[in-house]
């Protein structure tokens, strides 16, 4: 009797332990998939082996972290089949666990799909792009999707079997042992709870304590994708539901004073006026992941974009302009509506907030304005930007659906329109627009997957080739653009604007927290500008937020509803740009910058000496942003 009740302890045990190993060993394999499927960024970094072993081994205490969770609700169903031995519980089980694994699987073929272009762990802003399957397969390539289906089948088959394996013979005992259910209940709980909370120290576990390189690709790799997901996930949650969380304890007036001198400038400031008029056409053009390392001193990367540099040496060029987020639906907000990204929600996916964002067409329009457009030749599904375009008040609003083609390869692409096409549309439009007007409108050739319609002109820049060579051919469109508008009567009384969304990886492979992928190209042009100007590049820091409160300055028109505005001409401007990155912020100034994840109390990256005064200034910029997105 008593070897009996050991050996059903042991088994009970045995059981719980082989599904703990199930959820770990998925974890390893996938990571494993991980450094397989990006070999080509792990060709790039140094000490290869000793850090693709430091992954493995910093990641062991957020995976088992991770695996305990996961078997938390296999603890219950075990206990409650020893209590009263329904084969349900088997059932349920067994289903859990596929269904968990399924999980886990997904969450780590989503990252495959999306780290290409990301750069970062998905969290759960990945969940909306999981939401429109047809979004991922237009822009992937077909081989890259073919691949990635592949790697889920074959590995749901290998966990799969490995369940099988594990319920080939119940370990659970068919006769009632109550020494068994006491001796389970009083154990396992210990164990999963250590497990979950990853030791026995006062401290929790947390996705940062798989950091341990000064190569971004090996922390991205031992941080364990699904906790990530689901932890991002509960934080987004919590966040939506609280009070603002990044309150700066300090005195309210000097704090008030340093966030204004961040985020506005003084509407009544000295401002240095640049253009011949105060009611031009504007001609808005957001440039779809255009990198502000095209615009620096590298020649060969300059000759990517020759006709945008041309139009520079005519125009006022933004040397040192950054995007705040790094999508498209956090780069549109922050040109049209000059609302910085927040690391943790996505104001395009809040209906009832997006609607009290200021709105640079809706001030153009009360100002004497007579027409206003916004132009896309893809979809404006994803990120909910349909929503947000349409609650900007554009009186005409077109995208894919909207706008007639040619069953042509050189007009249709996998997401749309390619911008050739577009640009000559656009012109035809404005063309018929009642002056003066405001027309807008974004690229879309230069977004994954590339398939721009012209033979590559660039072969030099490797795995970013595809990249390129869409920006090349974006490029040349515009060239072609401001070319026939040249002719048309209502191009000498017109502003353009260009400006990108949001940077994108070159062949100098910044890291994400750093500034310079954040760089973007940001430029005026157009005959509007006083001579004296043109050809001027602007060498402060300015960040795309800024393009409404310098539009409308002037326009002499009020910005002040513009929170997160300022005017770059302004005398009273102090130069500094914000920008969003995982769980934090960066804030650059002329004295440094910083990347701070403020979630895990981390610095990512630094430089200058005021390291703790770039802290505060981004705390403070963050708790401003924080509350006006609560109070809307």
């Amino acid at each position: 009797m008593r070897e009996n009740v050991l050996l059903e302890i042991k088994n009970t045990f045995w059981l719980m332990a082989k599904i703990y190993l199930l959820f770990m060993f998925s974890f390893i394999m996938f990571r494993t998939i991980f450094f397989i499927y990006f070999h080509d960024k792990i060709a790039l970094t140094h000490n290869i082996f000793s850090e693709v072993i430091g992954s493995y081994w910093h990641a062991l205490v957020v995976d088992t972290s991770g695996a305990a969770y996961a078997s938390i609700i296999p603890f219950f169903l075990i206990l409650f089949y020893s209590l009263v031995r329904l084969p349900l519980f088997k059932y349920l089980l067994k289903f859990y666990i596929y269904i968990m694994l399924l999980v886990i699987s997904f969450s780590y073929i989503a990252e495959l799909g999306v780290y290409n272009e990301w750069e970062e762990k998905p969290d759960f802003q990945v969940l909306n792009y999981l939401s429109h399957p047809d979004e991922i397969l237009n822009s992937n390539p077909w081989l890259y999707t073919i691949l990635l289906t592949f790697i889920l089948l074959v590995a749901l088959f290998i966990l799969f079997k490995a369940v099988e394996k594990v319920f080939k013979k119940s370990m659970v005992p068919t006769k009632k042992c109550y020494a068994v259910t006491l001796a389970f209940f009083v154990v396992m709980p210990v164990v999963v709870v250590i497990g979950a909370r990853g030791g026995v120290s006062s401290a929790v576990v947390a996705q940062a304590d798989a950091y341990f390189s000064k190569q971004k690709i090996y922390n991205d790799a031992a941080v364990n994708t699904a906790y990530n997901l689901l932890k991002t996930t509960l934080n987004a949650q919590d966040v939506l539901t609280t009070k603002n969380p990044y309150t700066v304890k300090m005195d309210t007036k000097e704090k008030e004073e340093m966030v204004s001198r961040l985020i506005s400038t003084n509407p009544e400031c000295n401002t240095t006026k640049i253009l011949t008029t105060t009611r031009p056409n504007v001609v808005l053009i957001v440039l779809e992941s255009w990198a502000g390392d095209f615009i620096d001193d590298d020649p060969k990367l300059r000759s990517v974009i020759p006709n945008f540099l041309k139009l520079s040496e005519e125009g006022i060029l933004f040397r040192h302009a950054y995007g705040s987020g790094s999508l498209s639906h956090e780069g549109l907000p922050a040109v049209l509506s000059a609302w910085p990204d927040l690391f943790n929600v996505n104001i395009s996916e809040f209906s009832s907030k997006h609607t009290k964002l200021p709105s640079i067409t809706e001030s153009l329009m009360q100002n004497g304005y007579r027409e206003s457009m916004f132009l896309y030749g893809g979809q404006l599904r994803y990120g909910n930007l349909t929503s947000f375009i349409y609650k900007n008040k554009f009186q005409t609003i077109e995208e894919y659906k909207d706008i007639p083609s040619v069953d042509d390869e050189g007009v249709n692409g996998r997401l749309g329109l390619h911008d050739g096409y577009m640009f000559n549309y656009l012109r035809e439009k404005i063309s018929k627009a009642k002056t003066p007007f405001f027309a807008s409108m974004f690229t879309l050739s230069s977004h994954s997957p590339y398939d721009q319609p012209m033979q590559d002109v660039i072969k030099w820049a490797g795995g970013d080739n595809g990249f390129f060579n869409s920006v090349y051919y974006t490029d040349k469109s515009i060239g072609e653009f401001i070319a026939s508008s040249k002719k048309e009567s209502w191009y000498a009384n017109t502003l353009f604007i260009f400006v990108a969304d949001h940077s994108h990886h070159t062949t100098l492979a910044w890291n994400r927290n750093d500034p310079r992928w954040h760089h973007i190209p940001m430029m005026f042009y157009g005959e509007v500008i006083k001579k004296e100007f043109r050809g001027k590049t602007v060498d402060t820091i300015v960040s795309q937020h800024d393009i409404a409160g310098t539009l409308l300055s002037q326009l002499d028109i009020d910005h002040k509803k513009f929170t997160f505005s300022r005017d770059v001409f302004c005398s009273d401007y102090e130069p500094s740009a914000y920008f969003s990155i995982t769980n934090g912020y960066g804030i650059i100034t002329p004295e440094g910058y910083i990347a701070y994840d403020i979630v895990n109390k981390r610095t990512k990256m630094h430089d200058g000496n005021a390291t703790e005064t770039l802290k505060l200034k981004g705390q403070l910029y963050l708790e401003k942003l924080f509350q006006t997105f609560l109070d809307y």
